[in-house]
C-alpha cells in the first residue's frame, strides 16, 4: 500500500490566523466597536485577538493528530503575549518574548541535526529513503551529512537574525506600558504583527532559499540522482 503523508498547512489561512485577523483587532478592534456604541475592555480585545491564533493551533493539532514543535512554541509565544498585556508588564518584556522564541530554535538547532530535516529535508518534499539509499551506495554518506550540516548552520544564522529583528521591531514599535495605555500597547503590538512579514520574514527568507540550494545542491551531488528523482513521487 502507498505510503500516507499528513496533509499540508494552508500557508494563507496561517497567515490569516496567526497575523493578519490579530494584527487588525489590535489596531482596529477598540475604534471598530466605538463606531457601534459599543464598550469594549482593551483586555477583551487583546483575548479576542489572541484567540484566533490559539484556536488555529488546536484546530491544527487536531486535523494533524501530531504534535509540532514548531506550532507549539509559537503557541507558547502567543501565551506570553497575552500574559504581558493583561498582567501590564513593561513593553521591554515583548521585546525579551519576541526574540527568545526564534533564539530558542536557534539554539536547538546547533546542538540537534533533526530540526533541518523537519525544516527542509523530510518526506514531504524529497524521497529521504531514495536518496540515502544511493548516497550509501555511492559511498557519499559522508557527503550527505555535511550537505545537512551546512544547511543546518545557514538555518541557524536565520534564527538568530530573526531574533535580532524581532527584538528590535519589537522595541521600535512597543513602547506603551499597557497599565498606563492598554488601548496604545493592543495599536502598537498589532502594528508589530503586521510589520513582522515584511522586516522579519522575507529578510529570513532569503537564508531558507540559500539553505534549500544548497541541500538541493548537495542532495544531487550525494546520491548521484537528478532534481525530479529527488523530489518525493505523489501517490
Amino acid at each position: 500500500m502507498p505510503k500516507s503523508y499528513e496533509k499540508k498547512e494552508n500557508t494563507f489561512v496561517s497567515l490569516l490566523m496567526n497575523i493578519v485577523v490579530p494584527a487588525i483587532l489590535l489596531t482596529k478592534g477598540a475604534k471598530f466597536a466605538e463606531r457601534f456604541d459599543i464598550s469594549v475592555s482593551p483586555a477583551l480585545v487583546l483575548v479576542a485577538a489572541l484567540a484566533f491564533p490559539l484556536a488555529y493551533f488546536f484546530w491544527d493539532f487536531w486535523s494533524q493528530r501530531k504534535t509540532n514543535w514548531i506550532s507549539v512554541i509559537g503557541f507558547a509565544g502567543t501565551l506570553l503575549t497575552g500574559g504581558i498585556g493583561l498582567l501590564q508588564l513593561s513593553p521591554f518584556w515583548v521585546a525579551v518574548k519576541e526574540a527568545a522564541i526564534p533564539l530558542f530554535i536557534a539554539v536547538v538547532m546547533i546542538f540537534s541535526r533533526k530540526p533541518i530535516r523537519t525544516f527542509l529535508f523530510n518526506d514531504a518534499v524529497f524521497d529521504v529513503s531514495a536518496i540515502e539509499s544511493a548516497a550509501k551506495q555511492r559511498g557519499n554518506t559522508v557527503l550527505l551529512d555535511e550537505t545537512l550540516k551546512c544547511c543546518s548552520r545557514v538555518l541557524t544564522a536565520s534564527f538568530f537574525l530573526s531574533a535580532l529583528l524581532n527584538f528590535v521591531l519589537a522595541r521600535c514599535i512597543v513602547r506603551t506600558n499597557p497599565a498606563v495605555d492598554s488601548v496604545a500597547f493592543n495599536e502598537e503590538i498589532g502594528k508589530m504583527l503586521a510589520l513582522s512579514w515584511p522586516v522579519i520574514v522575507l529578510p529570513c527568507m532569503i537564508f531558507i532559499l540559500v539553505a534549500l540550494w544548497i541541500l538541493v545542491r548537495g542532495l544531487g551531488r550525494a546520491s548521484g540522482l537528478s532534481f525530479e528523482e529527488l523530489l518525493r513521487k505523489k501517490m
